[in-house]
């Protein structure tokens, strides 16, 4: 099961890798389009971006700027996590701190998405009359904290384990 966890894990890294490596220049391209009028013209390619209010595009470019290298980290964690158990065992001090690693970095991922939409918000000209709504996800800080206490877990696990080898 561990190995088939890791397929999937890979895969999912390398897709929004992909994401990243399409979705990041093109919408750098729509933003310069938006920002200039609505259309720009690269080497013979013509960017057009009417109607849409540039902060929108600067939200999703900065989100995928951060989303992109924070799911990559997070997938590298988990992978190293899956091939402890794939070896048998689980309960290395370093899967502890993976997971704790995991639960930071989808904390920051949130704040940063955050901190975009507070400064794109303020910002009249990006935004237009109708400025980016804020919003958090209490589901992804419970996922947060679940990943500390699992982090914590692991930690304990560790030390049992150790003591149950030193005793005879």
């Amino acid at each position: 099961m561990a190995e088939i966890m890791t397929v999937l894990v890979t895969v999912a890294m390398w897709i929004v890798g992909a994401m990243g490596v399409i979705g990041i220049p093109v919408l750098a391209i729509g933003l310069m389009a938006s920002l200039s009028g609505g259309s720009t013209e690269f080497s013979g390619i013509k960017a057009l971006a009417d109607g849409v209010m540039p902060g929108q595009l600067v939200i999703g470019l900065v989100g995928l700027a951060v989303i992109v290298p924070g799911v990559i980290f997070i997938c590298m964690q988990l992978r190293r996590i899956l091939l402890t158990l794939a070896d048998g065992d689980p309960f290395v001090p370093e899967n502890a701190r993976r997971l704790s690693r995991v639960g930071i970095a989808i904390a920051v991922m949130e704040l940063i998405r955050i901190a975009t939409v507070m400064v794109v918000s303020t910002v009249p000209t990006l935004v237009g009359d109708e400025p980016p709504r804020l919003s958090t996800q209490f589901i992804l800080w419970i996922s947060v904290a679940a990943l500390f206490v699992l982090s914590q877990v692991f930690r304990e696990g560790t030390r049992l384990r150790d003591e149950e080898k030193m005793t005879i």
